[in-house]
């Protein structure tokens, strides 16, 4: 029998929660004991009564963390919960480690001796399942949110629904990877004027084609997009056509974070400030990777659904979690992934699954007391060990 513990999202605005009630129904029947904090589930439209019905106990969270071996939930802990978690907990949550979280805050998680697995880096065949369902959802919502931002600020209706009505607004979407093609989707649907900048253009078209279930369309010739290459070898020449474009651009969507091959050294930023001020006022720049700083100067995260900033009157917008505006879609779709890992470390013990499962042991962050993930800590300039040194 495991103990688990499904906490409440103490982050504004975080409305997803990490079981939904069928689930506890599997874990309660099969033996083991599910302690589920007081609301958790309300905000995705789950009532308590709904878990206890399926044999939950209903607990504070000081008593999911006395009683729980396993803690499931949404969102890396905030600092004031840094102290809850002890040597015998074990995580599983996003964590971000390698984005916007400083290096104090990651160091502060390890030193509680927790073991942290983040969703994000669980890899099966070189995919992220369990990040995968939250891109493809951002990637709508980001599109949804720049149009009503646009139609807002730009007094513009965006998308064409008859002919000869308006002129649709432009969107210039960086990166065609999961969530790009959705908000490529979410465009296309709208009739909207399309600049796409990728690194390979010449495959668009098949990934479209897989992605959507299709065969042999040319979606990029049936909505005239307008294609840029980004070159890793002659960023200036992509950033110079970018510049070109960005007077009539009505909406900058990224979707594209920077890799390894292309550090700030080599290109500081994709859109630096003085691209922007090239902009009509009311035009929108949304960041979809909520990256602050890195491939965009002008953009900040913000951890609030609603919030965004103007600049120089350029509307900026950066939610780090907008899968959580749609908290019971978002639910539904990502618990149908994470269960089935739960159920493998509820089955044969954490330890046991991390040796044996080799998608969840690319997700172990940290363990007793030290940091394992390699990419993160390189990132942050951080020491590590191997998860070998530590299991």
């Amino acid at each position: 029998m495991m103990k688990i513990g499904v906490l409440k999202e103490r982050k504004k605005d975080e409305n997803r929660v990490a079981l939904q009630p069928f689930q506890v129904k599997e874990l309660t029947s099969a033996g083991h004991k599910v302690f589920f904090e007081t609301g958790a589930g309300l905000n995705s439209g789950f009532h308590d009564n709904e878990y206890s019905d399926c044999g939950a106990v209903i607990c504070g969270k000081d008593d999911v963390f006395a009683n729980a071996e396993l803690i499931l939930k949404i969102k890396a802990p905030l600092r004031s919960e840094f102290a809850d978690y002890k040597p015998h907990h074990t995580l599983f949550t996003y964590l971000h480690f390698d984005e916007n979280m400083v290096p104090e805050d990651i160091m502060s998680i390890v030193s509680t001796g927790v073991t942290a697995i983040a969703y994000e880096w669980v890899e099966v065949d070189g995919r992220y399942p369990l990040l995968e369902p939250m891109s493809r959802l951002t990637g709508y919502l980001f599109a949804q949110k720049s149009v009503e931002l646009c139609t807002r600020k730009k007094g513009k209706l965006c998308g064409l629904y008859e002919n000869g009505m308006n002129r649709p607004s432009t969107m210039m979407i960086i990166g065609m990877g999961t969530i790009g093609q959705s908000a490529f989707k979410f465009a296309f649907q709208n009739k909207m004027n399309l600049i796409i900048v990728d690194k390979t253009p010449g495959t668009l078209n098949d990934r479209l084609n897989r992605r959507f279930g299709t065969e042999n369309r040319d979606y990029i010739s049936d909505c005239g997009a307008k294609v840029i290459r980004f070159d890793n070898g002659c960023p200036e020449k992509t950033k110079n056509e970018m510049a070109q474009l960005l007077p009539e651009t009505d909406i900058v969507l990224c979707c594209a974070v920077r890799r390894p091959d292309l550090p700030k050294i080599a290109m500081e930023y994709l859109i630096t400030k003085e691209m922007v001020a090239v902009m009509k006022k009311g035009s929108v720049i949304a960041d979809a990777t909520a990256c602050d700083k890195d491939l965009i100067e002008t953009c900040v995260s913000s951890e609030l659904l609603d919030h965004y900033d103007d600049v120089d009157g350029i509307i900026h917008y950066g939610c780090d979690h907008i899968p959580s505006y749609v908290g019971r879609t978002a639910t539904e779709l990502l618990t149908a992934r994470t269960f089935e890992y739960v159920k493998l470390m509820v089955r044969n013990g954490v330890i046991e699954t991390i040796k044996s499962s080799d998608a969840l042991r690319k997700g172990v962050m940290c363990a007793k007391g030290r940091l394992i993930h390699r990419y993160s800590a390189e990132k942050k300039s951080l020491p590590y060990v191997s998860i070998e040194e530590v299991l």
